[in-house]
């Protein structure tokens, strides 16, 4: 990021210094756009790097099983996430370190919602306040290191997870997938059926019914057959790309 910067600052300083017919034969942009582009990849290494760590691997594949219902992971992976961005504080600039905490705010969400649609147990109020637990902590962590509003923004999708998991009517799904689908477009009907056929206390008729109306208001939703843009998350699901059946045999 040093890098860019410096070079913009000599791109203008060279530019203004040439005579005008030299000035545009000088090309400085695509340089100053390497360097960029540079520290973007880098970035994105650094969080790869995180999430292969084999202690944060781990953690995460607990996600919404007991250790994770007593608070044995959330509250362990922030832990490990605070030593790698101290260490990782130490060398890079403060505009591309926000950068980097963003992008780790984001490759979190996309697991955690991942892992929540893919899990097996059924949605059970204790889940749906470890979630809760889970929101607060994630947010009491991130917005040590990014304005709030950023990682608001971010964390918001998981609260929609959670009111949608535990929604006790047909009206109640069909309008938060509603309000869902205003910041998040691309959220499909999927995600939708996948929650309900983990709810033991919802009926396989009523169950239907609400994917059904969620796949309409979807299908409303899109501008010439697609989202009208592409959020953070679900084009990154594991989950939703996996062709099987998801409803489970239920009890007479």
């Amino acid at each position: 990021m040093h890098c860019y910067e410096l070079s913009s600052e000599l791109s203008s300083s060279t530019l203004e210094a040439l005579p005008q017919n030299y000035a545009e034969q000088v090309n400085f942009e695509d340089t100053c756009k390497g360097f960029l582009e540079v520290a973007k990849e880098a970035v994105l290494q650094t969080v790869t790097v995180i999430f292969e760590d084999p202690g944060v691997h781990d953690l995460l594949v607990k996600l919404y099983q007991r250790d994770w219902l007593e608070g044995m992971v959330t509250e362990y992976l922030v832990e490990t996430f605070a030593d790698y961005f101290g260490d990782v504080k130490m060398y890079i600039e403060e505009r591309p370190f926000r950068r980097f905490v963003e992008a780790c705010i984001e490759e979190t969400i996309v697991v955690y919602v991942d892992h929540l649609l893919s899990q097996k147990n059924y949605i059970k109020e204790e889940t749906i306040e470890r979630m809760r637990l889970d929101e607060e902590k994630l947010m009491d962590f991130f917005r040590e290191h990014v304005n709030v509003t950023k990682v608001e923004s971010r964390v918001r999708i998981l609260a929609d997870m959670r009111d949608l998991a535990s929604a006790g009517s047909l009206d109640s799904f069909t309008l938060i997938f509603t309000n869902i689908l205003e910041h998040q477009p691309d959220c499909p009907p999927e995600v939708v059926e996948k929650l309900v056929a983990m709810r033991e206390d919802i009926p396989r008729k009523e169950a239907k019914e609400i994917v059904q109306e969620c796949k309409e208001i979807y299908e409303n939703s899109l501008v010439d057959g697609n989202p009208r843009k592409s959020g953070f998350v679900f084009g990154k699901l594991k989950c939703l790309t996996a062709k099987k059946g998801i409803w489970r045999k239920r009890g007479q």
